[in-house]
């Protein structure tokens, strides 16, 4: 192990966390049944995963680096300027657009509507009393068109939204992917073996490596 590892102090936790299940594993405990050291050799063997953290953890060099490179990318990211993605900034055009435009249309079309017809009564009026009725129905047309458009776009905005969602919780993401890959490195081919090497080297034993702790 050419290059150790140094641990940041948010990754301890998941270090102990693999450290305890090794220590109970199978593999561990048959080698301290085999040395006659399974009384005290648990917390003997923990000393040793910990003075020696940087060296086990080196076994899992490659999986760590990819997880700590998605977990800073993931960091960057929650540090940028907030800003409203794609899909809400669609769904906001969708909401004018199934809302407001026919509101105000439907208004318009009311007022063209009825000045028109209203003009149409007068017998020197027939001319501005046509061209009103006709940008009402006009405006009508349009208020219907917007409310069917906008509601169909929000309601496949919705489905989507839906989709997305349940996607999301179909799965773990990529980082909790290459955290548990990170982890299950460090125990099948740092902790495990180094563990198994200290117990069968017996209750004086040196530890493999000279260590720093985690």
């Amino acid at each position: 192990m050419e290059r150790p590892l140094r641990l940041p102090q948010q990754d301890r936790a998941d270090f102990e966390t693999v450290l305890s299940r090794a220590l109970a594993g199978a593999a561990v405990q048959a080698a301290l049944r085999a040395t006659g050291e399974q009384a005290h050799g648990v917390e003997r063997l923990r000393r040793c995963a910990r003075d020696n953290a940087e060296y086990v953890l080196a076994a899992a060099a490659p999986e760590y680096e990819r997880y700590a490179g998605l977990r800073a990318d993931a960091d960057a990211e929650a540090r940028l300027p907030v800003d409203a993605p794609a899909p809400e900034r669609a769904s906001g055009w969708l909401g004018v657009l199934a809302v407001i435009v026919p509101l105000v249309s439907g208004a318009a079309a009311g007022i063209f509507l009825l000045l028109g017809y209203s003009l149409g009564l007068a017998d020197d009026s027939e001319v501005l009393s046509g061209a009103l009725v006709g940008a009402g129905w006009v405006a009508a047309g349009v208020a219907l068109v917007s409310a069917l458009a906008g509601g169909i776009g929000l309601a496949a905005e919705a489905s989507r939204s839906r989709g997305a969602s349940a996607g999301d919780a179909g799965g773990p993401g990529e980082l909790a992917l290459a955290r548990d890959a990170w982890r299950t490195a460090l125990a099948e081919r740092g902790m495990v073996p180094y563990l198994v090497a200290q117990a069968n080297a017996g209750r004086g034993g040196a530890a493999a490596a000279p260590g720093s702790r985690v």
